[in-house]
């Protein structure tokens, strides 16, 4: 085992030590002669006097070699200290020791134990068998004590500790004998199970529901330390994974191997986030996390065939043709009644109210018109969740243009600069994409009304994480970033009616239609300083 620096600096010091003790007592071998001959040499020395140097150079030996020795054995005895220490602070489980009665002196945590883990000690001088007896697999009593007694090693048992609920153990002793060779106790470690086999049980059902799988899964881990990293590896497939990869999924690259997957979903991968579900295809993908106890251990890729839209559109055509039937009869019918004794109030006794009562039925008048705008917004919505995809190449720099020159024959008066890059084709359902590009062009246009000079850009640009994407940007009136998670969401407006109009359900609307092309949206912007919507098409 190697020497500590520290032991081998005691070594170094207790052999100097030495030498000068050696030094010291030939000094005084040297002093002896001269006292006892005089000015003869030792050879000369008769008498009683002819064992003095003899006698005193034995000494000086004897003595250097019994302080080195115990100076050797002082060294060895703090390296064993330090290895003792070592060990314990690497030993998963608690370590506790018996005296030669079996009574309890030391019973220490592992290392990052809990706080509590150290006041909940067994009381020194109990007896252990009294706190645990043997499982096997019912619990024995006594059976610990006469495997105590025995004073032999126990390589492993599994043991019950008395309590409310009792907790199963798996206990190691190793005996331990005085320098007259007498038993004087155990020393052991005790570590819980139960968490061990839960692990152990969990690994037993995912080895079993493995192979039932009938979906591709692969199970992602980090090539390195860090799960957020780039590289990943191939832990695992399940048997509908190997069969859809093919000879590529016998490789651990997962750079590599997702090159069998198809085209659609490796382009949606690159630019899913962890988390979240797309749909690619014909596939629809999960990219899951994993973790233990707060610590990242990789990713669960799922692939499920997505539902075929005709079908989806079939089961879903009478509850679709139910909530239509709903909103538009059973909603409008008292507010039709609302709206239309208001303008008979207003009409036939107007002239009685003065100016705040007409301003009230002015109110509930808007109010009427408002909610009749909400529940259009509300149908439409609703229309483009099973509305199914009619996927074709779709030039949206062109319907930019057509969007464009609308808006503006709306309000030829606006002095307006808009800038759209040509060529920007993509894969997707025309009138979806129209509605979309509508919805986004027409709020920089509606939030731009208040600038003398309105400028609108629309233009492709490629992002690292997110690869291409397209931006509508303006320089209007913009929104407070603190509630841009309300931006998406039906009904949801963070400016006053009174300043803009609309129901809040536009950018809603957007979302959905790009998240059904496996896309998604985001927005950045400063108050007063307008607005940039990235949006991404899958």
């Amino acid at each position: 085992m190697p020497v500590s620096p520290q032991v081998r600096r005691l070594r170094g010091r207790s052999l100097a030590v030495s030498l000068a003790v050696a030094a010291l007592l030939a000094a005084t071998l040297a002093v002896g002669w001269q006292l006892a001959g005089g000015t003869a040499g030792p050879s000369e020395l008769s008498g009683p006097w002819s064992w003095l140097p003899m006698l005193v150079f034995g000494a000086a030996c004897a003595a250097a070699g019994l302080l080195w020795g115990r100076l050797e054995r002082h060294a060895q005895l703090r390296q064993a200290t330090q290895n003792q220490q070592a060990l314990a602070e690497l030993t998963e489980g608690w370590i506790w020791r018996t005296d030669a009665q079996h009574r309890v002196v030391g019973w220490r945590p592992p290392p990052g134990a809990p706080a509590t883990a150290w006041t909940e000690q067994l009381p020194t001088g109990q007896l252990l068998h009294t706190h645990f007896e043997v499982a096997d697999p019912r619990p024995s009593p006594g059976a610990l004590l006469a495997r105590l007694d025995a004073h032999a090693m126990i390589p492993a048992l599994r043991v019950v500790r008395h309590g409310t609920p009792p907790t199963h153990w798996r206990l190691r002793a190793l005996p331990q004998y005085d320098v007259r060779g007498q038993f004087a106790g155990y020393v052991g470690t005790i570590a819980p199970v139960d968490a061990e086999e839960q692990r152990r049980l969990d690994q037993s059902v995912l080895q079993r529901l493995w192979a039932e799988l009938d979906m591709p899964v692969v199970i992602l881990r980090p090539r390195g330390a860090d799960a957020s990293g780039p590289d990943w590896d191939v832990q695992g497939l399940s048997p509908d994974a190997a069969r859809l990869l093919g000879p590529k999924g016998q490789q651990k690259d997962w750079q590599l191997v997702q090159q069998a997957l198809p085209g659609d979903v490796q382009a949606s991968l690159r630019k899913l986030p962890e988390g979240e579900s797309r749909v690619a295809g014909d596939w629809k993908i999960d990219l899951l996390p994993l973790s233990c106890e707060g610590e990242a251990l990789g990713r669960l890729l799922l692939l499920r065939p997505a539902q075929d839209p005709a079908a989806e559109t079939a089961v879903s055509a009478a509850d679709q043709d139910s909530f239509v039937y709903s909103v538009s009869h059973d909603l409008r019918a008292p507010l039709r009644v609302v709206d239309g004794f208001a303008r008979i109030l207003k009409e036939d006794y107007g002239r009685f109210l003065d100016r705040i009562g007409n301003d009230h039925l002015d109110r509930v008048l808007a109010a009427g018109a408002r909610m009749n705008s909400m529940i259009d917004a509300l149908l439409a919505l609703s229309r483009l969740q099973s509305q199914p995809l009619a996927r074709k190449p779709v030039d949206l720099s062109q319907l930019a243009s057509y969007i464009v020159e609308d808006l503006r024959s709306q309000a030829p008066e606006r002095q307006a600069s808009i800038t759209i890059e040509p060529g920007l084709v993509v894969h997707g359902d025309p009138t979806l994409l129209r509605i979309a590009m509508e919805n986004l062009l027409g709020n920089a246009w509606k939030y731009s009304g208040q600038c003398e000079h309105t400028v609108i850009e629309f233009r492709c640009e490629q992002q690292a994480e997110h690869g291409r994407v397209f931006v509508v940007a303006d320089q209007g009136a913009g929104f407070d970033m603190r509630f841009a998670d309300r931006l998406f969401g039906v009904f949801q407006r963070l400016h006053s009616p009174k300043d803009f109009q609309g129901t809040g359900v536009g950018l809603a609307s957007v979302r959905r239609i790009l998240r059904r092309h496996g896309g998604d949206i985001w927005a950045e912007s400063e108050v007063g300083k307008g607005a940039r919507f990235y949006f991404t098409l899958g």
